[in-house]
């Protein structure tokens, strides 16, 4: 073996380890953070008045974050009965078993091809402070049922 050849194989794997343990990772650092999350399982059982004969059902997450934004995920977990297409969801103040007073419309849009939409809202103070001492459920509507398809507690976790 050649001085050369020496060189290379003991030379490039110690250069090649400098080389990647002098490189730093940036470390990401986020100013927004949570403040309070909630769910809900969402069925057409806790609709008032109850919708017979459909068996529809969602899912939707709800947080919080610090730059008073409420940021939602809201998905039907299989398809529509009827061929029906899931429209806007609002959140309300209020309790089960009874009809009670908008307090984010969440201007979702369009539900996606997988029944499925996520966004964003700006919230006031007001309304933050409602969020986290009145109790609250969720109620996504449709286009055969526009006043409400499915309806859920928003449990808080």
């Amino acid at each position: 073996m050649n001085l050369f050849t020496l060189k290379r194989y003991c030379l490039m794997p110690a250069l090649a380890m400098l080389f990647f343990t002098s490189c730093k990772k940036k470390e990401v650092v986020s100013d927004i953070y949570t403040i309070r999350q909630w769910k809900s399982d969402l069925s057409v059982n806790n609709v008032v008045p109850a919708i017979s004969g459909r068996t529809d059902h969602a899912v939707a997450v709800c947080y919080l974050m610090t730059d008073n934004k409420l940021y939602y995920y809201m998905y039907f977990d299989t398809p529509l009965n009827n061929g029906d297409t899931p429209t806007k969801a609002t959140i309300y103040s209020g309790t089960a078993g009874a009809n009670g007073t908008v307090l984010i419309d969440l201007n979702n849009g369009a539900f996606n091809s997988t029944r499925e939409v996520k966004g964003s809202v700006e919230l006031s103070a007001q309304t933050i402070a409602d969020l986290n001492s009145k109790p609250l459920y969720l109620q996504i509507a449709s286009s055969q049922q526009a006043t409400g398809l499915v309806r859920g507690t928003l449990t808080s976790y």
